[in-house]
Formats: C-alpha cells, sequence, structure tokens
C-alpha cells in the first residue's frame, strides 16, 4: 500500500485545490492540510494527503497529479517536501521488520543529495547523527557497532522528522514514512521520484525477517565506523 503528502503552494486553498483535483481527476479521498512549513510565492501554501492506496494504482495516480500541478500553476520549492507513506497490505508483515535494516539498508543520502534537501532540519540524515555520535569512538568488529547503533536508533527513532520515520510502524495501521523527497520542481520530476519510491518499497522488502540484499548496510557500517576502512560514505 502506498500514499502520499504533497507541499505545495497553489493558487487556491488547499481545499479548493482538492476540490478541483477530484471534479478533474476523478481521484478521491484526498485531503487539505495546513502546513506553515511551506513558503513559495503562490497565493496559498499547504499540504494534501492521499488515502492508502494499492501500489499499482498510487504510482499512477501519482503521475496524473503531478500532471495537473503542472497544468494548474502549482509551485514546489526548497520548503516542500514530498513524503511516501508505504507498507505491506498484510499488516503483521509490517510489524515484523527490522528498524536497523530498514534505515542501514536505505541509501538516504542518495536522494537527500538528487532533491538538494541534505541539511534540512525536516530531513534529517540517520547516519550523519550516528558518525557525529560515535565521535572518535572506537569498535572492534562490525557486530560492535550494529549494537551500539541499536542503542542509539531508539532515541533518534523517536523524532520524525527524519529522512524515515518510523512512529506509525506499530499502530494498527502500521506505515513507513519516507520524508527524503521533495525540493524545487519536484512535481516535474515523476521518473525521478518513482525511482526512489522503487527503491523505497525494496527497503521495506530488505528489513523483514530472513531477507537478502542487505549488503549496503554492511558496507555503510564498515566504511562510516570501522577504523580499517576509509571515511568514505556510499552513495
Amino acid at each position: 500500500m502506498i500514499g502520499f503528502e504533497f507541499e505545495i503552494g497553489s493558487p487556491w486553498t488547499m481545499a479548493t485545490t482538492v476540490r478541483k483535483i477530484c471534479q478533474e481527476l476523478g481521484i478521491k479521498g484526498l485531503i487539505s492540510q495546513v502546513d506553515v512549513t511551506v513558503d513559495t510565492p503562490q497565493k496559498y501554501n499547504g499540504e494534501i494527503a492521499t488515502p492508502p492506496w494499492p501500489y499499482r494504482q498510487g504510482v499512477v495516480n501519482l503521475k496524473k497529479i503531478f500532471k495537473w500541478f503542472e497544468k494548474n500553476g502549482i509551485v514546489t520549492n526548497d520548503s516542500c517536501g514530498f513524503h511516501v507513506n508505504i507498507s505491506f497490505k498484510n499488516k503483521e508483515l509490517n510489524w515484523m521488520m527490522d528498524t536497523q535494516r530498514l534505515i542501514l539498508c536505505f541509501n538516504e543520502e542518495k536522494w537527500l543529495k538528487v532533491c538538494k534537501r541534505h541539511g534540512s532540519e525536516w530531513t534529517e540524515c540517520y547516519i550523519d547523527e550516528l558518525i557525529v555520535s560515535a565521535g572518535k569512538k572506537k569498535f572492534k568488529d562490525e557486530d560492535g557497532v550494529k549494537k551500539w547503533i541499536d542503542k542509539q536508533l531508539e532515541d533518534l527513532i523517536e523524532e520524525r522528522q527524519h529522512t524515515i520515520n518510523l512512529n506509525n510502524l506499530e499502530s494498527e495501521s502500521p506505515y513507513v514514512e519516507y520524508r527524503c523527497l521533495g525540493g524545487v520542481g519536484y512535481h516535474l520530476r515523476y521518473n525521478v521520484m518513482l525511482k526512489a519510491i522503487t527503491d523505497m518499497a525494496k527497503n521495506l522488502e530488505r528489513a523483514l525477517p530472513n531477507a537478502k540484499g542487505t549488503g549496503f548496510m554492511t558496507t555503510k557500517v564498515k566504511e562510516c565506523f570501522l577504523p580499517q576502512t576509509s571515511s568514505f560514505i556510499p552513495h
């Protein structure tokens, strides 16, 4: 399942914008929301949230909405985020995901760089904070690093303004919120956003018990925290 949150500037109020999308595209269930962090030159600023849709329907609707935005004077700039809420249809699978893998197997820095959002206070980067917290701490092996990271993540996860918000993962309707996308003209970059969404969906699969494809996490841990390797952060 997948849903989206669009931070935008619009010629109309968010409620009117939602109504127009419903009338012209037939897409229902959108919700207008206040967001005081959005600051564009358009007359009205705010956020529009979608309901959760089946994955295929969601990416089709996303393309339609982005095209509608382009044709109807919607503005997105560096104050605008594009959040992706994604989950397994079987909610029990969401409850069984490994949070460390959810965070460390995802290349958050790549997508922050693509959207020029690295350094934003609304999309804080986990790996940056972990490196700062580690300081000159020395780890003997990968297991030692991972145990330390687990303890650090317990506190970091409580703060929702990170690239990945996990605060809804244990709810009755669990999902993961990815907050690393957005920026200037994000609605004009459907193909780029779709690549990121595909990466996010694969990341959920990597976080399941006994999942494969976790090599990026191993590389990140070794290169960022173990002394015998370089300090280069993989992208």
